[in-house]
């Protein structure tokens, strides 16, 4: 009896929801299949600027069903530089909009704008209409502005042989951050009232004051003696001298000076291959390379154990040690580890130099990949000081918590550092802990560390 009466509730609920269907399906009326109309497409001005704003106009009618929208899209070479949507009651009706064009990279100088209008019943029936009469014209300017991320100004002008290229002459580094400004105020400002590049959305483009310093690197070069910014790309050149096979270091070649806070650093950039023995001038006869990198064979002779290409090297004359700088310090080339009670190991000055934070030279170590996922590290550390996370970029990218990895006996986790109470994933030194010069190696895969203290050479 129960088996009956349960099928027959079943069926009568059946019912009850095919009876609601049909009446929720009626309660809408069907119109006829019909064909909308466009007509008198015009777009004004004829010949705009990109960038500029153009209004739309044109007359949309369906003789027997009720419309539904109208989308706008206009396009030059397939690229879209403005598109909107809108809603069209009734059976009639008038557009009039207003949009803004984009101006976006690769634009041509008088190019064609096809301006599209797709106009849609209620029961889904479209009409497609173009126009093609207007022309598209590019940008060009008396002079543009290169501000650096540090407030640095240069000029830039537009070169005789193509006006979408501009360039100053200027003595940079082989990486610059910088904005393109076409106007500043008059306190030497970005005036965002006018065209301005910056990055954002991982493109190059102009924005307001979202967008973020664009950086360009051409790492096989050693400096930058000029720039050209082309306003047709969107895209930044440095030129100057490439960089060239060391054979030996020699104190002039580290002739930039970079301060940091109290201390002075020596820095150089090479292009070195794998394997490279290089030879040392006597002023670098006490001095401990990185031990990551460099393995020092002789007295005067280094042996390069990194990946080939460009390095930069920053030697500290106090602290006689010599440290390398990735050209692009992330992740899957390094680790880069911050925080505190770390440091390079030195052995006239040997103390704790990181903090929280990628700013300085020293305030973060990096830990070299040496096999796939593995990755070393050699680093002194203040047993009463250790507290540090290590990260996949600069942007704090990926960290790896140590609540997640088997840790050697001189560290611990955050659950056995706070009994569970501030689980920060942070690396802390143990009891056991002595400072000291550590050889440390992480393995991602295996999520297992090794710790070996060791002595300098």
């Amino acid at each position: 009896m129960k088996t009956r009466y349960t099928g027959f509730i079943t069926i009568l609920l059946a019912g009850i929801y095919l009876i609601t269907a049909c009446e929720e399906k009626d309660e809408r009326e069907v119109f006829p299949h019909s064909t909308p109309l466009v007509e008198g497409i015009t777009v004004s001005p004829v010949s705009l600027g990109y960038g500029d704003s153009v209004t739309i106009t044109a007359k949309l009618s369906d003789p027997l069903t009720p419309l539904s929208t109208v989308k706008i899209k206009m396009t030059v070479d397939g690229q879209e530089i403005a598109a909107d949507e809108l809603r069209t009651p009734g059976q009639q009706f008038e557009l009039s909009t207003r949009l803004k064009t984009n101006y976006i990279s690769k634009l041509p100088e008088n190019g064609k704008v096809i301006t599209e209008i797709i106009l849609t019943n209620v029961e889904g029936d479209e009409t497609i209409q173009q126009a093609e009469e207007i022309t598209g014209k590019r940008k060009y300017y008396s002079s543009l502005y290169l501000v650096l991320d540090n407030g640095d100004v240069k000029e830039l002008l537009p070169q005789p042989d193509n006006p979408d290229r501009y360039k100053a002459d200027t003595e940079l580094k082989n990486t610059v951050r910088y904005k393109i400004a076409e106007k500043l105020t008059d306190d030497q400002q970005i005036d965002y009232t006018a065209d301005v590049w910056g990055y954002m959305d991982e493109k190059i483009q102009l924005t307001d004051q979202k967008g973020d310093y664009i950086t360009t690197s051409e790492p096989m070069k050693e400096s930058t003696e000029s720039v050209i910014f082309d306003t047709y790309e969107f895209r930044m050149e440095l030129e100057g001298e490439d960089l060239m096979k060391v054979e030996k270091f020699e104190l002039e070649l580290f002739a930039e000076e970079v301060k940091q806070e109290t201390e002075t650093y020596h820095q150089g950039s090479f292009y070195l291959e794998k394997d490279q023995e290089i030879e040392l001038s006597a002023d670098f006869a006490d001095v401990l390379f990185n031990l990551d990198y460099f393995d020092r064979i002789a007295q005067d002779k280094v042996k390069y154990l990194g990946e080939t290409g460009p390095l930069v090297l920053d030697y500290n004359s106090e602290r006689k040690y010599m440290l390398v700088q990735e050209v692009d310090p992330a992740y899957p080339n390094v680790l880069l580890i911050c925080g505190e009670g770390l440091g390079y190991p030195s052995k006239s000055k040997p103390e704790a130099t990181t903090g929280w934070g990628f700013d300085r030279i020293a305030q973060y170590v990096i830990f070299r990949r040496i096999e796939e996922n593995i990755y070393q590290g050699t680093i002194y550390m203040d047993a009463e000081k250790v507290n540090f996370k290590p990260f996949e970029n600069k942007a704090w990218g990926n960290e790896k918590r140590s609540d997640d990895y088997i840790l050697p006996d001189i560290l611990i986790d955050s659950d056995t550092k706070s009994e569970g109470t501030n689980l920060d994933g942070n690396w802390y030194a143990s009891p056991e802990m002595t400072s000291g010069n550590f050889r440390m190696v992480i393995n991602l895969s295996t999520k297992k560390v090794t710790a070996t203290e060791i002595t300098l050479p």
